[in-house]
C-alpha cells in the first residue's frame, strides 16, 4: 500500500528548491500529521522516511527515525482549519532576496496578478532564528500577529537568511505558490539590478483579491 503517495508526490515536485537532505514537508490527517524525517532527501522519500506525530508531539511510529528537526511549526501551522500541507524549501533567487534588506520590499510590493492570487497582497516575515526550537517560537509568535492584524492565514511565510513556508489545503496550493515566489524573486532581482520596478497599486490588488474568476482558478489548484 503506498501509504504516502501524495507527500512523496510533493517532494518530488519541489525537490528542485532544495540541495541535499534541505527542506521539509509534512500533512495532516485528523488528530494525526506526518513528516519528512531527519536527514531524509525530498526526491527519493519513500514510506520509511516519512514519520507520524500526534498533535501533543508524541511519535507514532517509525521509532528508530526521528521527525525533521522543525516539526514543531509544521505542528504549529497545521493546526489551521484551512491548512492540510506544509512545504518548507531554500529557493535560490528568493534566498538572495531573504539574505538582504529587500526582503521587506519583496512581502509588501506584488508585480504581477499571479503574485497576488497564488502569494496572496501580502507575506509574513520572520526574523533571522537558528532552526529548532528558536525558529518555532518566532513564527508562532509572529504568525499569531500577523492573522490577527492582517486578517488573513499568510500562506506564504519568509524566513530571513534562511527559507520560505508555503501552506495549502493541496499539495498543488503548496507547489504554485512556492514556484510563484521563486518566479517573482527572479523578476524582483533583475529589476532591483536593472531598472526601476513598477508594482501593483492598492486598487489592483484589492480588485485581484475579490475578483470572482480569480477565487475560481485559485480553487481549483
Amino acid at each position: 500500500m503506498d501509504k504516502h503517495k501524495d507527500l512523496k508526490l510533493l517532494g518530488k515536485k519541489i525537490e528542485k528548491f532544495v540541495v541535499g537532505a534541505e527542506g521539509n514537508i509534512s500533512k495532516k490527517e485528523g488528530d494525526l500529521f506526518f513528516i519528512k524525517s531527519s536527514g531524509s532527501f525530498l526526491n527519493n522519500l519513500t514510506d520509511d522516511d516519512i514519520v507520524c506525530y500526534d498533535f501533543l508531539g508524541n511519535q507514532k511510529d517509525n521509532l528508530g527515525k526521528k521527525g525533521s528537526m522543525e516539526l514543531n511549526f509544521h505542528r504549529f501551522l497545521l493546526k489551521h482549519e484551512e491548512i492540510n500541507y506544509v512545504c518548507h524549501t531554500h529557493p535560490t533567487n528568493t534566498l538572495k532576496i531573504l539574505c538582504s534588506d529587500n526582503i521587506y520590499d519583496f512581502s509588501v510590493y506584488r508585480l504581477f496578478p499571479d503574485q497576488v492570487i497564488f502569494n496572496d497582497k501580502k507575506s509574513c516575515v520572520i526574523p533571522y532564528a537558528n532552526p529548532g526550537e528558536e525558529l518555532f517560537n518566532h513564527i508562532e509568535d509572529i504568525v499569531n500577529k500577523f492573522i490577527e492584524s492582517e486578517k488573513f492565514f499568510p500562506k506564504l511565510i519568509l524566513l530571513k537568511n534562511h527559507g520560505i513556508i508555503t501552506c495549502g489545503k493541496t499539495i498543488e496550493e503548496c507547489v504554485v505558490a512556492t514556484e510563484i515566489c521563486e518566479k517573482s524573486a527572479e523578476i524582483f532581482l533583475s529589476g532591483v539590478d536593472k531598472m526601476n520596478m513598477t508594482y501593483l497599486s492598492d486598487l489592483d490588488i484589492n480588485k485581484l483579491i475579490n475578483d470572482e474568476n480569480e477565487k475560481y482558478r485559485k480553487s481549483l489548484i
